[in-house]
């Protein structure tokens, strides 16, 4: 965790201030309880999102959760055509035309609100939710931007802040000619997540209302009594791991410096940051899904392990606490209708370089799973919960994930391909953030961190260790960690 210098403090100070909270007492990241039902109407906020609605109150000018995407539309579309997918999505994903509202009780609820998109005077750009922040001073036609100015535009559209009090929580831009379509998209984190995706994305490749196809295989809200007791069960499960008091920082290796009260400021504060991105062998991957296999675990389970051992290797910490982000969406709760329901995972990890990677893997695995089992319980009760008793704000300095690209499994038209890419917002959440993204044909590793924060060291040889333990780890189950560690600096030197 960064450390608290008195001018993060005092701004930290003046945000709980403005946001009506105070520096010590009740938790204010979100509301002392363990409700998980959902809303009865369209407008009221889930409990994920009120968490997120709590961070964006304590900095609104933050762009930490805006999310870019460049959507390349080939083949038989038509500019028309793109444009009418994506009136058709803002017309029916009710929480993407809406704005926030506060009564007097300091409770947010969303308004539906009435946006029509806009052509410009050629009649070659159209945009949606916002007034366009491109520069209006360049003469370039809009139709024949190449791609590194469609970037620069993106980056600009992904880095300008959201005031969800007025302005609608998407931008969408198109522009290009017919069978070279371009649009640029960029949401607020607290209107989707992962899952909303389908439904967003699958609307503008198909130009037709995708539907809420995957509500079914979501599991149903617990009642009130099951829902209180797993709140219960997921705060013993935190103060007998991750969220114990001899957790130290990874990073540092130290133990935390600052007192109860002051760490809960503490993570509040976004930084500038930079990202890395590397491809994964194919072939290593299918000798990884063997691997799963041998140590009893999902593929994706078993890369959280990789991001564990990446993490000792990286740092040295042996025992450490990695972050995981989780998917929370109840049946009910359609992405049209309720916006983010992430969750966040912390599992405190600890390597015995002496124990063999295939025993490390499956002790890994188990780790994973047992902290799974709290999945169910948003994080933020939790925090509440440690808070009222006294603690701390728990170690967060690692985020690691594995999860799909944002059209991974949206089928698309042989005649009509469509391609995505990201657009980085500049901000690192975390000291160090690791994912394994993959889309239907390949995977890759991201890495973002915060400079002067994560030493340069690491940050240099953090997607080549990850890389390479993937690559070494399906010849190396019976030798054990430090075996696999030595042959890894070969591979990756310090």
């Amino acid at each position: 965790m960064p450390t608290l210098t008195e001018a993060r403090l005092t701004l930290l100070r003046r945000r709980i201030a403005e946001s009506g909270g105070a520096l010590s007492g009740p938790a204010d990241e979100t509301r002392p309880d363990t409700r998980t039902e959902t809303p009865a109407l369209f407008g009221q906020f889930g409990i994920a999102e009120r968490r997120m609605w709590k961070i964006y109150e304590l900095d609104p000018e933050s762009v930490s959760h805006n999310i870019g995407l460049v959507l390349e539309f080939g083949g038989s579309r038509t500019v028309e055509s793109v444009v009418a997918a994506a009136e058709l999505l803002v017309e029916r994903f009710e929480v993407l035309r809406s704005v926030v509202e506060v009564d007097d009780a300091d409770v947010p609820h969303r308004v539906q609100v009435q946006r029509e998109g806009q052509w410009d005077t050629e009649h070659s750009v159209w945009s949606w939710g916002f007034e366009d922040v491109a520069d209006e001073s360049a003469d370039t036609d809009p139709a024949e931007i190449d791609p590194a100015e469609i970037d620069t535009v993106a980056t600009r559209m992904t880095r300008t802040p959201f005031d969800l009090f007025s302005e609608v929580p998407l931008r969408l831009r198109v522009s290009g000619r017919d069978g070279e379509v371009t649009m640029i998209l960029v949401v607020h984190h607290l209107a989707v997540d992962d899952t909303s995706w389908p439904l967003l994305l699958g609307t503008l490749v198909s130009g037709e209302w995708a539907g809420d196809a995957d509500a079914d295989s979501r599991p149903a809200t617990p009642d009130a009594a099951a829902a209180t007791e797993a709140a219960e069960s997921a705060v013993r499960h935190a103060l007998s791991t991750w969220a114990a008091e001899d957790v130290r920082h990874p990073l540092s290796g130290e133990l935390p410096a600052e007192s109860a009260a002051e760490s809960w400021l503490s993570p509040m504060d976004d930084r500038a940051g930079l990202k890395v991105a590397a491809p994964v062998a194919d072939e290593s991957l299918t000798a990884f899904d063997r691997v799963a296999q041998t140590v009893g675990a999902t593929p994706n389970a078993l890369l959280i392990g990789v991001c564990s051992l990446a993490a000792y290797a990286l740092t040295g910490a042996s025992d450490h606490v990695l972050v995981v982000p989780a998917d929370n969406r109840r049946r009910s709760q359609s992405p049209h209708h309720i916006g983010y329901c992430g969750n966040i995972i912390p599992m405190r990890f600890r390597v015995d370089p002496t124990a063999t990677v295939e025993q490390t893997l499956r002790t890994a695995a188990a780790v994973i799973y047992r902290a799974m089992e709290h999945s169910g319980t948003d994080f933020g009760p939790i925090l509440t919960a440690l808070r009222q008793q006294g603690g701390r704000f728990p170690i967060m300095e690692i985020m690691a994930s594995v999860r799909p690209a944002p059209l991974r499994g949206i089928p698309q038209p042989d005649h009509a391909p469509v391609t995505c890419r990201s657009v980085f917002n500049g901000i690192a959440n975390y000291p160090l953030s690791i994912a394994f993204e993959a889309d239907d044909h390949s995977t890759h590793v991201e890495v973002d961190h915060q400079p002067g924060i994560v030493p340069d060291h690491i940050a240099v040889r953090s997607t080549g260790v990850l890389t390479a333990l993937v690559d070494l780890i399906p010849a190396a189950l019976d030798g054990t960690v430090a075996e696999l560690l030595a042959n890894l600096e070969r591979r990756v030197p310090a």
